[in-house]
């Protein structure tokens, strides 16, 4: 299994679109081949603070993510909100990796 997980913040007049962003993306990719849990969680106490949390079969379910027409939608919905302090990282038996 891979777990990816990290955190972003979205400018504050940008949260509630990015709410419903982060939605639709969860109920998108939950459907394609590998995903185990994909996940967007807003922090209470800083509401400009968002983590994802996703688990992946394997690598290969991982890369087809990061190919899919739905990560490419996200993309597109989110390049306007101006995201910004992305890290993200991908944890793997016995190793944890940076991915930006």
């Amino acid at each position: 299994m891979i777990i990816v997980t990290g955190t972003m913040e979205v400018p504050e007049e940008h949260i509630e679109k990015a709410r419903e962003n982060f939605r639709l993306a969860e109920e998108a990719t939950a459907q394609e081949p590998g995903c185990l849990t994909y996940r967007f969680f807003q922090s209470v106490s800083e509401p400009t603070l968002f983590r994802v949390y996703e688990e992946w079969e394997d690598k290969a379910a991982l890369k087809a993510h990061a190919a899919h027409e739905n990560m490419s939608a996200h993309r597109e919905r989110m390049a306007p909100l101006g995201l910004g302090n992305r890290k993200i990282q991908m944890v793997e038996p016995e190793r944890i990796r940076d991915l930006g």
